[in-house]
């Protein structure tokens, strides 16, 4: 039985393997999964890891359906196919100084995308991996699932900062987003839908397995572009399904306030569903661990020093005080703000880097809670937790 790359779902010694797949070719798994998690531009460990991870033989998913006429496989009934297809950049706009929406048309004859809620696509920029290859990464769409004649996705430009010499404090350019960034309209860019990129469905007609239309209540951790998902998640919650009654509430974490994303969209349903849904803005600080000392302050203060103040960040003051955090989200701002876990039906959805994972519920490849985590701390159990 050939060995499959979890990425490309090719033979990883075949003619069709991507050569950009060799990082996520040394890391094939068991069955029944059949997805690494991709690599991350920032995670230098992860990529350590990967390169001297053992092999194991897996198994390919069977296609959702196949097109007769063309041969083309599907994972689901998005009507992209699971093999690479090229598709049109139709328009792009700011977000923000360094995020924007690219909006993409759909494969020929179609008019939505028919992607399964908090489904995502992989996209693939040509000969952009670090160390040569093509570079394959993950992105969920930010549009609704009633968007027609397109799709958007959100990208955040990572450029290189930091010192080579120094591998600990130095991150290289988004080998993705930069490709996608240089792009004019009427480019195209290739994408593909694998099954394993579904990670919870919002139902499922057969029912089975369970999606998270009947839950009550959803509380959202997102960092950074981090919210992608989400906003696929809270689309489908509150626009699209009258009968959705769920409570949810968003922790929603960022180094500035000028990095907050989506932020119109998410006031409009704040406005708009004001008894169901609420953003929590947690606003990192670089002073969060920096001791400080004023005049006025004895040198023989102590340590912690009860005079210590942090500044607060640039247009803090902005955000309501009862929707804001000043550091990061941690096990304290979930307990204060998030849904308690006594309510089974209650979920909980993580997105963001690796650290996060780390610090709310452990690595985003494993099911299981992470003992010391804080959601682990709080009692939830890894039934209760979507990890994207």
């Amino acid at each position: 039985m050939p060995l499959l790359c979890p990425v490309c779902l090719e033979d990883k010694d075949g003619p069709l393997a991507l050569p950009g797949c060799r990082l996520h070719h040394t890391q094939l798994v068991k069955p029944p999964v059949v997805v690494a998690p991709p690599v991350d531009d920032h995670d230098h460990d992860a990529l350590k890891k990967k390169k001297n991870a053992p092999s194991h033989t897996t198994t390919q998913v069977p296609p959702f359906r196949t097109d007769d006429a063309t041969g083309l496989s599907y994972a689901s009934k998005c009507c992209i196919p699971t093999s690479w297809t090229p598709l049109s950049l139709l328009k792009r706009r700011k977000v923000n100084y360094n995020t924007e929406i690219f909006t993409f048309a759909l494969p020929e004859g179609n008019s939505k995308l028919m992607l399964p809620v908090c489904g995502c696509l992989l996209m693939r920029a040509p000969d952009c991996e670090h160390g040569g290859g093509d570079a394959v990464r993950p992105y969920t769409p930010v549009s609704s699932s009633n968007f027609e004649n397109g799709f958007e996705i959100m990208l955040k430009l990572y450029e290189e900062w930091g010192d080579k010499r120094h591998m600990h404090s130095y991150c290289p350019p988004g080998a993705v987003s930069n490709h996608v960034f240089a792009l004019k309209v009427g480019d195209s860019v290739d994408f593909k839908h694998i099954a394993a990129n579904v990670k919870i469905p919002y139902y499922h007609t057969d029912g089975s397995p369970p999606g998270f239309k009947s839950v009550n209540r959803l509380t959202l951790i997102a960092v950074g572009v981090g919210i992608a998902p989400m906003i696929q998640v809270l689309h489908e919650v509150l626009d699209n399904n009258e009968d959705d009654t769920a409570e949810v509430v968003l922790l929603y974490g960022n180094r500035t306030v000028d990095d907050i994303l989506m932020a119109d969209l998410l006031n409009r349903w704040e406005r708009d569903y004001a008894s169901r849904f609420r953003v929590i803005h947690h606003i990192g600080s670089r002073y969060q661990n920096v001791l400080m000392h004023f005049d006025d302050c004895p040198k023989d203060c102590g340590k912690p020093c009860k005079r210590r103040k942090f500044p607060d960040p640039v247009n803090f003051d902005q955000i309501p005080v009862e929707k804001r955090e000043r550091g990061w989200i941690s096990e304290e701002t979930i307990a204060k703000h998030g849904f308690p876990a006594d309510d089974p039906t209650h979920r909980v959805m993580v997105c963001g880097l690796p650290n996060v994972y780390r610090t709310i519920c452990g690595p985003r490849g494993t099911k299981d809670l992470a003992p010391g985590s804080a959601l682990a701390n709080l009692g939830f159990t890894k039934e209760q937790v979507v990890k994207f």
